[in-house]
């Protein structure tokens, strides 16, 4: 399956490594061009024990690519969104910005039928905001795959999750269909 994964620090680097073990053909997007160059020579810009490995694996089958460009998620059938949510300077709210740019800039390279699922950490009431964005798209599938990362086993985490959540629509099992999907390929990289 072809999967876009938005915002590659700690969560999204982790998280398209391992989807392209799993034999998933995986684009990093994020809009740090300097992270970017970075993740592409193979190395992570933070240290996590086995992600740089997996990302060389992932360059050498040919399953993983990082850019900077929306675009290269064209035709993707999941995106997920992996951005930071950091406290507001303004507020004790989380600053949703980066989550609101992620899926605006997504919307025009969204295939019908696609799914766009959230990772990042956010407060009630953001999958109804987002919702509103989509809503020129009723096709697009939204949902939510809370992370469940350790730092020094987050590669292992991802790997083997010791728990699935997913936030989805009532009604529609197709979104938890393909999250189920993306889990059905074992992994042998631990």
């Amino acid at each position: 399956m072809k999967i876009s994964v938005v915002g590659c620090g700690y969560l999204g680097a982790v998280h398209a490594a391992t989807l392209a073990s799993m034999g998933h053909t995986v684009v990093g997007i994020d809009v740090d061009a300097q992270k970017v160059a970075h993740l592409n020579k193979g190395f992570a810009p933070f240290h996590e024990p086995g992600l740089d490995e997996l990302l060389r694996d992932g360059f050498a089958t040919k399953r993983l690519t990082f850019s900077t460009d929306f675009a290269d998620a064209a035709g993707a059938q999941t995106h997920f969104l992996c951005v930071g949510t950091p406290q507001s300077k303004t507020s004790d709210t989380a600053d949703l910005s980066y989550v609101i740019a992620a899926t605006k800039s997504l919307l025009p390279h969204l295939a019908s039928g696609a799914a766009v699922v959230g990772k990042s950490t956010v407060p009630v009431g953001t999958v109804d905001m987002l919702r509103g964005i989509l809503a020129r798209r009723p096709d697009v599938l939204l949902g939510w795959n809370p992370e469940f990362l350790r730092q020094g086993t987050a590669v292992k985490d991802s790997l083997v999750p010791d728990r699935l959540v997913y936030g989805v629509p009532g009604g529609k099992d197709s979104a938890a269909g393909t999250l189920s999907r993306l889990r059905s390929t074992p992994s042998t990289n631990l």
